[in-house]
């Protein structure tokens, strides 16, 4: 519990974490979605410079697998 002033009156009251709690958890998300999408994108560039195409099919079907599962985000930003 938090304590807030009130016409002078020290009273106890909760705050509401809530909205806390949704930036966070958005903040994480965007964090965690840039984090993958940049080793992604590097390794995507790696593959190309190696000519694997293995290798960018495979890390290519992960990165649009990584925008389905943060598609989200797009309407939050």
């Amino acid at each position: 519990m938090y304590e807030k002033y009130n016409d002078m009156a020290l009273i106890s009251q909760p705050y509401d974490l809530t909205d806390y709690k949704q930036a966070a958890q958005f903040v994480i998300e965007q964090t965690l979605f840039r984090f993958e999408r940049d080793r992604l994108m590097r390794d995507i560039d790696q593959s190309l410079e190696q000519r694997d195409e293995a290798l960018f099919l495979t890390l290519s079907a992960q990165y649009n697998e990584l925008l389905q599962r943060y598609r989200h985000l797009e309407s939050l930003a």
